[in-house]
């Protein structure tokens, strides 16, 4: 059965992979978005190391992997699908220049693929100017950007990559190098850390490394990766290719499932405070 629309209109994020090459694009002044409807997108998870994991994350990792990155993600050889419906290339976000992609979407399963996705019309967005994802973190969470503050902004980036990710102003432990984002996590740190509201969801037990990787080409998002403090890989997923594919194609990030709590709490502060006025 089809899942409803989610009525959310911000900080939503999702993951996929791309088997074409994308032939539509749009630029506003430097930057150049890619892709186009009929897009198809594949994740799969490459390791996931459950011990390694547990003594990251704690006893409770499932849970708190799962609410970042969805239910089945932990398993090896699981596969995600979307398939891009449509994209606005003209699309006002907050008052400024952006892009709202339009997806259906199947989730983490190790079969196949059913022909019902079981999320419709997902739409994620985009700004023109990285400047203005700085502006927003700012301006909703007191603090620069990292990759789950700013998760909306980060489905997909235009090109050139490295260039975009360098004009965003990272919080501490959180960098960009090339066409990476890298959070040089230490134990004691929260996973998730918002000063409006509490939804610190786990704690680091251990230093680690976490790697956001976009295609140069298309911006696409095409990988993550923890390492823990041994600098051995415990978690991987990355963008499956069919075997005539040489290049990935545009990519919109995995939905961060705690982003939707926080949303709804943000929009019920602001409700109130309508109110009491």
């Amino acid at each position: 059965m089809k899942k409803p629309k989610l009525m959310i209109s911000f900080f939503l994020m999702l993951g996929m992979t791309l088997a074409i090459t994308p032939p539509a694009y749009s630029q506003v002044g430097t930057y150049i978005f890619h892709g186009a409807p009929g897009d198809q997108k594949i994740l799969i998870v490459k390791a996931a190391n459950n011990q390694s994991m547990e003594d990251l994350f704690g006893a409770g990792y499932v849970g708190i992997f799962e609410n970042l990155f969805g239910v089945g993600s932990l398993q090896e050889g699981a596969r995600k699908k979307s398939l891009v419906t449509a994209v606005n290339f003209s699309f006002d976000v907050w008052g400024q220049e952006g892009v709202k992609y339009t997806t259906d979407n199947w989730d983490w399963t190790l079969g196949e693929f059913g022909n019902t996705s079981d999320i419709v019309d997902f739409d994620v967005w985009s700004f023109y100017s990285p400047k203005n994802i700085t502006w927003r973190t700012n301006l909703f969470w007191s603090k620069n950007t990292s990759i789950y503050n700013g998760a909306l902004y980060f489905a997909q980036l235009p090109t050139p990559v490295d260039q975009y990710l360098e004009e965003i102003t990272w919080a501490p432990k959180w960098q960009n190098l090339g066409n990476t984002v890298v959070h040089n996590a230490e134990a004691g740190d929260f996973i998730i850390d918002f000063p409006l509201f509490p939804p610190v969801i786990g704690i680091y037990l251990e230093n680690c490394t976490e790697t956001w990787t976009y295609d140069e080409t298309y911006g696409a998002w095409i990988g993550y990766q923890i390492k823990d403090n041994e600098t051995n890989i415990i978690y991987e997923f990355s963008i499956e290719l069919p075997s005539t594919a040489a290049i990935p194609g545009f990519e919109i990030p995995i939905l961060l499932s705690i982003s939707v709590g926080i949303t709804i709490s943000l929009i019920y502060v602001i409700m109130k405070k309508k109110q009491l006025k």
